[in-house]
């Protein structure tokens, strides 16, 4: 029997470095079950890609160690390909392993739970690809695999990334920092080839798994393997009620509210009126400025884990969940 190849790729910087121990972990404990490992890992992304796509054909898996930035490297990487994504969590947001009920900072679990992936049938996921032509090009395919952001959540993504502290305390950080100055943004889309429409929107997201900022919960019941994004829209409130609305986001109750739709798409592209300039963010990382153009790449990507069971009759409630103080009213 050929013996199994497996690529480890680690972030050097994730986590102030702890990705970059964390993968010489998992590389001795993959050796020890037998796997052959080759180390990917490089100073730089554009260094390990090129490594990686380089030994790409000669690989079972890619196991990639850090954080959403690094899953999207390593699904840019094996997407289309026979080669299976494994991801052990060692960033500071970890929101694509938490959707998918993956062990955080526990090395031993992640491997163990690689092997037994190996010996399981082949799991397919979604991809999102975004496509930005003119000057706001970018250098190679770009991917994502959980969420991306283009509103005020792209803004709080940005700010967030500068802070010091843990993820889920940056971005609450972030958010009463870019609140008071913050007013809708002028959005104009094209969703499935339709007409365009103009939206001025506070938040804009297309949602795979619909999860970010340290675990708030944007589309509760988002799949990752159904061929279909969700693109959530919250619209119509003013300061005060956006910032009541984030609590209930943690908590996924905020899908019964007037100023939120979320509506199943496949391709959309977003642009800005009135000259309005607004980087994207994906996977918590910088991509392209607006206009851009996100298009679902079903079952895309073969990932090395098991699925969680869909959750029952979640994506939304009935009449009577709203909570006190949740006037629409603008303000």
């Amino acid at each position: 029997m050929t013996r199994l190849r497996v690529g480890l790729l680690a972030n050097p910087t994730a986590a102030q470095g702890t990705a970059h121990r964390v993968g010489r972990q998992v590389a001795h404990l993959l050796r020890l079950a037998g796997i052959s490992v080759v180390d990917l890992s490089g100073p730089s992304a554009h260094v390990a890609r090129a490594r990686a796509e380089e030994l790409r054909d000669s690989l079972t898996a890619l196991v990639v160690v850090g954080g959403d930035g690094t899953v999207s490297l390593g699904a840019e990487i094996v997407a289309g390909t026979p080669v299976r994504l494994g991801i052990v969590p060692a960033g500071s947001g970890n929101d694509f392993a938490r959707a998918l009920g993956l062990a955080v900072d526990d090395p031993e679990s992640s491997t163990r739970a690689l092997l037994h992936a190996l010996s399981r049938p082949v799991v397919t996921i979604d991809a999102i690809e975004l496509i930005a032509a003119g000057d706001n090009a970018l250098p190679h395919r770009s991917l994502a695999l959980g969420n991306v952001n283009l509103g005020f959540d792209a803004l709080v993504n940005a700010r967030a990334n500068s802070g010091r502290a843990g993820h889920g305390t940056r971005y609450t950080a972030a958010v009463l920092r870019e609140l008071p100055a913050f007013s809708p943004l002028p959005f104009w889309l094209e969703i499935d080839g339709g007409e365009r429409i103009e939206v001025d929107a506070t938040i804009l997201s297309l949602c795979s798994t619909g999860v970010y900022g340290g675990g708030m919960t944007m589309v509760p019941g988002a799949r990752i393997d159904d061929g279909v994004l969700d693109l959530a829209t919250v619209s119509g409130i003013g300061r005060a009620q956006l910032l009541r609305l984030f609590p209930r986001v943690f908590k996924g109750t905020h899908t019964t509210l007037d100023a939120v739709d979320i509506r199943p798409v496949r391709e959309v592209t977003v642009g800005l009126r009135h000259g309005r300039t607004l980087r994207v963010y994906a996977d918590g990382e910088p991509r392209s400025l607006l206009p851009v153009t996100a298009r679902v790449l079903p079952g895309a990507v073969r990932l090395l884990a098991e699925l969680p069971a869909p959750v029952e009759g979640s994506g939304g409630g009935g009449p009577g969940d709203s909570e006190p103080g949740d006037s629409e009213g603008a303000q």
